[in-house]
């Protein structure tokens, strides 16, 4: 089964939260969505996280949740597995065992139809709403979704290699060839999930340089957007 590294305690318990919640029958519209996109070594996840901490301190009921890369790619690896396979997979979390149903393509997924199953992934996700979609190509994924508040991070080269630097423990020179190998992988895998170009500032509702808000501001900001949107 696939590895699961990634995973933590309390992402798993966010994320089986916010699944329960979503089994609540009478439902109205679903709640909103924001996807967060970025230059490769901008500050998505903090930014993310930020926006889901202020998001659950001001509001009751449903929980809000980050959805990453690498959750969006194993829930679309889940979908191609049998529920059987699922069920009796002891490395698999209770979480997704739980939500997996939601997307699950009953014929086992060939390699070459992973992007068609993250695509769904990703709009399963939301379709329901009350979470942060970080990359995986959900601003492309989502665009005709009325529900979703699309963000995209950009900074200038150096402060992208310094937050490499800082968060990998790079030299200046590994952390230029580790931006550019990861940028040029997500611009591979972008170029096969969807003719738009992921920098075309007519997707998106916010522009933000990050070099030049701090995460704290950006998630302010964002939430903002929100309120003023509900008003």
């Amino acid at each position: 089964m696939v590895s699961m590294n990634f995973w933590t305690p309390r992402q798993e318990a966010k994320l089986l939260a916010w699944h329960k919640r979503q089994q609540i029958p009478g439902q109205q519209k679903p709640g909103v969505c924001f996807t967060v996109a970025r230059e490769f070594g901008c500050q998505a996840y903090p930014v993310a996280e930020a926006l889901v901490q202020r998001l659950n301190k001001r509001t009751t009921g449903e929980p809000w949740v980050v959805v990453g890369r690498e959750l969006l790619s194993e829930v679309a690896k889940l979908s191609g597995y049998s529920v059987a396979q699922i069920e009796k997979s002891q490395d698999t979390p209770s979480s997704l065992k739980a939500i997996f149903p939601m997307f699950l393509d009953n014929s086992r997924a060939e390699e070459t139809e992973v992007f068609t199953h993250l695509r769904n992934v990703i709009r399963g996700f939301a379709k329901r709403g009350h979470c942060v979609l970080v990359g995986g190509g959900a601003v492309l994924a989502t665009q005709d979704l009325a529900n979703c508040i699309h963000l995209r991070l950009f900074a200038p080269y150096d402060f992208r290699v310094r937050k490499i630097v800082q968060g990998h423990h790079l030299t200046q020179a590994e952390a230029e060839k580790f931006i550019d190998l990861h940028q040029k992988q997500r611009d591979d895998f972008l170029e096969r999930f969807a003719d738009e170009k992921i920098d075309d500032p007519l997707l998106y509702h916010l522009l933000i340089n990050n070099s030049r808000m701090q995460v704290a501001a950006i998630a302010e900001l964002a939430d903002d957007y929100l309120l003023q949107l509900k008003s």
